[in-house]
């Protein structure tokens, strides 16, 4: 039996059937909550706690990646640096063109400062997103170190897995030339659990 309030005394309301169906499947297992055991209810439970009445201001916190988006910013190794250009310039391309604005990218340490436009076309994406996709679109940018790639998902031009792999592209490259670290792995592996599960949160928005 699935909650009938948030934490913070809401009314624990899900959009669709199919969301529902799948939190009433965590809260059947019989553990008890935490955002490990029920990601999909932790991820609600943010939605519906959080984000009304604050979308303003976590539409700022989010921009704050557009001039430190993971995809604008190239290694210095030309081998690197080829795979990043072939790999992510589509998706900058399809960003440029939804939001009508060119994004810069460097191979530099300075930081970027992408064009107002841009900055203004995304702030006016998010705030137009309901609560439940802000608030799967601040797990993805989180995990991505990139809200390119997390509007992709939600736009349907990624699965959320792929982008995962996409974001770490500079971090399996140096894995591969200098070995790998367990703990470092332990982590990423964490991260992917939860962003797949985010992926499976937006789906189940989608299911009729």
């Amino acid at each position: 039996m699935i909650p009938t309030h948030t934490p913070a005394k809401k009314s624990f309301v899900l959009p669709t059937p199919a969301l529902k169906a799948a939190i009433e499947k965590e809260w059947a297992s019989g553990k008890k909550f935490s955002p490990s055991s029920m990601p999909l209810t932790a991820l609600a439970y943010t939605a519906i706690d959080q984000m009304d009445g604050n979308k303003e201001h976590i539409a700022e916190v989010l921009l704050a990646y557009v001039d430190t988006d993971t995809l604008s910013y190239r290694s210095s190794s030309q081998s690197l640096q080829e795979r990043q250009k072939k790999e992510w310039d589509p998706i900058l391309a399809w960003a440029g063109s939804k939001f009508n604005a060119l994004w810069q990218t460097t191979s530099g340490v300075m930081p970027l400062t992408q064009p107002a436009a841009l900055h203004d076309a995304i702030r006016a994406y998010l705030l137009s997103l309901d609560n439940m996709r802000l608030a799967a679109c601040c797990n993805l940018a989180s995990g991505y170190s990139s809200v390119v790639l997390a509007m992709a998902v939600l736009e349907k031009q990624l699965p959320a897995a792929r982008a995962y792999e996409l974001s770490r592209l500079e971090e399996e490259a140096q894995a591969e030339q200098w070995g790998r670290d367990e703990e470092a792995d332990e982590r990423s592996q964490r991260m992917q659990a939860e962003i797949i599960e985010t992926g499976q949160f937006l789906r189940l928005l989608e299911a009729v």
